[in-house]
């Protein structure tokens, strides 16, 4: 894994090691490295020898007291992320979101704690699609203790981003217009590999788009002449929040 730039993790060499990489898979020497959005202070391009895995088996979440593990919650629905956008993120990167390649992760959704590939998933995606300029995704949580601990901190507000684990397909450097300077990497075309529940991703829009989705009304099929879906939609939070009744006027 390889993690880089703006303060978040990057050293000379750790950019040199993935721009040579790179490199190598576009010269047709290897074949593309396994990139994961996210700073966990450790190089992130090398898929052996993950030392985030030791960290994380360090033990359960524990409460801002300093008390013990998170109380379990029961997983009463998904939540929607954007898991990626083509803001520039921390590693001074954009990821094209017209160019994810999706239908291989459709096969295999998982949803991971912190891009470990060592330990059991702590959910999957129920849905992943393109909206222009982000990446989003339907995220369900497994029914296991550790799963229920990372959702509860999802629904309280104490965690909100995730992060993608990809291999590269076609990019192209970002490079100052006047100096020529390495700014970043444009990721052209990639293939998703799988979703992680991150503390601090690396794309800053990465986040959790719904507060409480759980709770989202529904929509009727039956929507009244002349109304939108959306309008529809609208009008049924408004009645939501003020605990009307559907027959009454808004």
């Amino acid at each position: 894994m390889l993690d880089w730039p703006d303060g978040f993790g990057e050293s000379i060499g750790e950019r040199a090691e993935l721009l040579t990489a790179l490199d190598d898979y576009r010269r047709g020497r290897t074949s593309p490295p396994l990139l994961r959005k996210w700073h966990c202070g450790l190089p992130a391009a090398a898929v052996s020898g993950d030392r985030t895995a030791a960290a994380n088996r360090g033990g359960g979440h524990r409460d801002d007291n300093g008390g013990g593990p998170v109380a379990a919650v029961e997983l009463d629905g998904a939540m929607t992320f954007v898991i990626s956008s083509e803001a520039v993120d921390r590693h001074g990167d954009i990821v094209a979101a017209s160019g994810w390649q999706l239908d291989e992760y459709r096969q295999n959704p998982v949803l991971l704690w912190a891009h470990d590939y060592t330990r059991p998933v702590i959910g999957r995606a129920q849905a992943v699609w393109q909206e222009p300029g982000i990446l989003l995704a339907r995220l369900e949580f497994a029914p296991t203790d550790f799963a229920r601990e990372v959702a509860a901190l999802y629904r309280r507000g104490y965690q909100q981003g995730v992060s993608v684990g990809f291999k590269p397909l076609r990019y192209a450097e970002r490079r100052h217009e006047s100096t020529g300077a390495l700014l970043g990497i444009h990721f052209l075309e990639q293939e998703l590999l799988e979703v992680s529940a991150v503390p601090v991703p690396a794309n800053r829009q990465a986040l959790r788009r719904e507060t409480r989705p759980e709770t989202r009304p529904r929509v009727s099929p039956g929507l009244p002449p002349g109304v939108s879906p959306g309008l529809a939609e609208m009008l049924a939070e408004v009645r939501a929040g003020l605990k009307l009744r559907p027959e009454q006027d808004c």
